[in-house]
């Protein structure tokens, strides 16, 4: 419950506002107080309020034990105001605090129940209670002004305590109220990302049949122009490897997708930035990686996240590259290690606008052509490094390029 450290600095702070009244009250109103009961007194609400800062070790405290301790205060304070002049007190604004305090972390019901025994409680003080007694018996004819002045102090302190207290809360409140939002924000992203997987993998199952029959057929293309004119099987052969080569990128795709190449861990694991850069560049292919520019730390030291799910992000990212980029441009990846680690890859490509840009990282959300790509990339690198307790931002200016940069804490 987020009002309860609140309240337990609250109770600190009105012990601390008693101990002042009481002071005042003997040495600057001379006013003749009990002060064993008192403090007897005092001391029990300083030792209810140890024990509720020690049990807010629970992680879900019970309103009933809320409720418990207000009632106590509301005793509390009748015994203060019992010893020290009843109904004449002005302490008795203080009641006041309490009913707030039900109204604002416990509800409606125990608003009312706190305001009934408080009623009840200050009632009894007309019938039972200890005259003040001054110590110079002259200063009774100066009780009217005492009890005026009085007032002012009691609300003064009631209403600070109030507004204190309610406006923490509020505070506390407004700031659990946006975790809250993005809380639901990173569920709907998980939820779309779960859902994603099991079309990725439907998906996978279904390609796997075409693809292996395009790659029988390819093999028997291979042994049919091999008997063929040497010039024109030699021009065959080379789409040939080319299709077979595809074949079995795209069956490598689908193995991931699918599973059958084992569940992706998201356990980290020491990943060397050399050997990290050359099966990027393989997974590329030979064309994208002539044009991919690397820029590696001058520290280099290996880096721990979850090496498989790394590989695939950052491919992702550099393939949106590529594919924003004209045949002719160039992309550059840089790699920076620091506490964790952090990589960039810029284009210079078409750029996006910012109502593009706005939109980027949501699921099926793309810049490119029909049949360019499914508009992924972005969100399942958000996905990832949202895992790892990362980040994934962009910067971009239409006809100026893109840059992605993501951040991974370490290990």
């Amino acid at each position: 419950m987020v009002v309860t450290p609140w309240l337990v600095r609250l109770r600190w702070f009105s012990l601390a506002a008693l101990v002042a009244a009481g002071s005042a009250a003997q040495w600057f109103w001379h006013v003749q107080l009990p002060v064993a009961p008192l403090l007897g007194l005092l001391l029990a609400m300083a030792a209810t309020n140890a024990a509720l800062a020690w049990q807010l070790r629970s992680p879900r405290p019970q309103r009933e034990r809320i409720g418990a301790v207000l009632i106590l205060d509301v005793m509390l304070l009748t015994g203060t105001l019992y010893l020290v002049g009843g109904p004449l007190n002005p302490l008795s604004i203080i009641y006041l605090v309490s009913i707030t305090i039900a109204a604002v972390a416990l509800g409606y019901t125990w608003a009312l129940g706190i305001a009934a025994v408080s009623n009840a409680a200050y009632a009894l003080t007309f019938l039972y209670n200890r005259p003040l007694a001054f110590h110079d018996p002259t200063l009774t004819e100066h009780m009217l002004p005492l009890h005026l002045s009085g007032m002012w102090v009691a609300f003064i302190t009631a209403s600070g305590l109030v507004a204190h207290f309610v406006g923490r809360v509020s505070e506390a409140l407004a700031q659990r109220e946006c975790e809250l939002v993005e809380l639901r924000a990173a569920a709907a992203r998980s939820d779309r990302l779960a859902a994603l997987l099991s079309l990725g993998a439907g998906a996978a199952h279904e390609l796997a049949t075409p693809l292996s029959t395009i790659g029988t057929a390819a093999g028997e293309l291979w042994r049919i122009v091999g008997n063929d004119d040497a010039g024109r099987a030699g021009q065959a052969a080379t789409y040939v490897d080319i299709i077979r080569s595809e074949v079995d990128r795209c069956a490598r795709v689908l193995d991931h997708l699918s599973g059958r190449a084992g569940e992706v861990s998201m356990t980290p694991a020491a990943v060397e930035t050399a050997t990290l850069i050359d099966e990027l560049r393989s997974r590329l292919g030979e064309s994208l990686s002539a044009r991919l520019d690397v820029a590696l730390p001058e520290t280099v030291r290996p880096v721990r996240a979850p090496a498989e799910a790394l590989r695939q992000t950052l491919v992702a990212l550099l393939q949106n590259a590529f594919d924003a980029s004209a045949p002719d441009q160039r992309v550059a990846l840089r790699l920076t290690l620091h506490s964790g680690l952090r990589v960039e890859v810029s284009d210079h490509g078409r750029g996006m606008t910012a109502a593009e840009s706005a939109r980027a990282g949501e699921p099926f959300f793309t810049t490119k052509q029909r049949g360019g790509g499914l508009g992924l990339g972005l969100f399942l690198a958000q996905a990832f490094a949202e895992q790892m307790g990362g980040t994934v931002t962009w910067r971009s200016q239409a006809g100026a390029g893109t840059d992605v940069i993501l951040d991974l804490p370490s290990a």
